[in-house]
């Protein structure tokens, strides 16, 4: 949901910078970040903070990365081409598949982060055993897949949290937290609802709580329908209150309008039969260019009210209980 900010208690934030090692240290309770101000590899437990340990938990995390979203990940700032920050991740990239522990991809054609000369970079068996030695929770997977779907899946994904993080650095805000599908899962019950991400984003005045749902259109609605029960399910439930001061929304990001159009009537039918859920439990859906071009800006439709709308109300706008910003107003 989006709410005021309150003095309400935050992941443990460690000033570190990403440009000198730094010794092995255990995460202790909430999440704690492991590349300095980029909030992308939470929740990774005890490990040591080279650059290169940073970037293969990225890599474990997302499953693939390209190289130029690796690299905006480990510095927190916009790729520079033939920059000091890329020869510094290419030179990462090259001693990570030096020690066996990530595995190159040929480049993506089309799609979304797709386009020529981007290599696409995955944790290698031996670089999974590596992070899992440390960070238990991230569960087994085949390394080195390249099963279309889940690397489309995963560059999107990546893209969308980039979208919120550049919001984050030139809007004076914070990407709080970004958890990837594996650890939002082990957060609020394997089992019940698996979203592709979870999130947590403030301004000066307001927080965003999110889980988001990467849509390429592969799909066939009625999972997407399932998905929706399940969310429903776990609001009704009540065991997320234990983490959460509050309901997240669910952000859709969709391939294109037709797509969303099509989401829309499914999330309708569904909430039209979930009673008390329908106040709570609010579905959101943008598509995927606008959302990666500014997700803050008014063009998301809310399922039962239309768009566009806004995520975050306008700064001048300081009222409680507000809400979401309407353009047509």
């Amino acid at each position: 949901m989006i709410f005021p900010r309150l003095d309400r208690s935050l992941p443990d934030e460690h000033d570190v910078r990403v440009d000198e090692p730094i010794g092995a240290r255990q995460a202790v309770g909430s999440a704690s970040s492991l590349s300095g101000d980029s909030p992308f590899a939470y929740r990774a437990g005890m490990s040591a903070g080279s650059r290169e340990m940073r970037a293969l938990v990225l890599l474990a995390s997302f499953r693939y990365l390209t190289r130029f979203q690796l690299e905006e990940m480990l510095f927190d700032a916009h790729p520079e081409r033939r920059g000091p920050r890329e020869v510094m991740t290419r030179g990462v990239v090259r001693r990570l598949q030096r020690e066996g522990l990530v595995t190159e991809h040929p480049r993506v054609v089309g799609g979304t982060a797709g386009g020529s000369g981007r290599m696409v970079y995955s944790p290698s068996a031996a670089g999974l055993k590596t992070v899992r030695s440390f960070c238990p929770g991230l569960p087994a997977r085949e390394s080195g897949s390249r099963r279309p779907f889940l690397l489309q899946h995963s560059l999107a994904t990546a893209e969308v949290a980039l979208a919120f993080q550049r919001s984050a650095r030139e809007l004076g805000h914070q990407l709080v937290e970004w958890e990837c599908d594996w650890s939002a899962a082990e957060r609020f019950g394997a089992g019940a609802v698996v979203p592709d991400a979870h999130l947590l984003y403030t301004s000066h005045e307001y927080e965003l709580e999110a889980f988001l749902e990467i849509d390429l259109g592969t799909e066939r609605m009625r999972y997407f329908a399932e998905k929706l029960r399940r969310y429903i399910e776990l609001w009704r439930g009540g065991t997320w209150r234990a983490r959460l001061a509050s309901w997240p929304l669910v952000l859709a990001i969709v391939r294109d309008e037709r797509r969303a159009v099509s989401l829309m009537r499914v999330a309708e039918a569904v909430l039209s039969n979930a009673d008390a859920a329908r106040a709570d439990v609010e579905i959101w859906i943008g598509d995927a260019e606008g959302v990666n071009a500014n997700p803050l800006a008014p063009i998301w439709r809310v399922v039962g009210r239309g768009s566009p709308y806004a995520l975050l109300p306008p700064p001048a706008l300081r009222i409680e209980n507000v809400e979401p910003y309407d353009a047509d107003l």
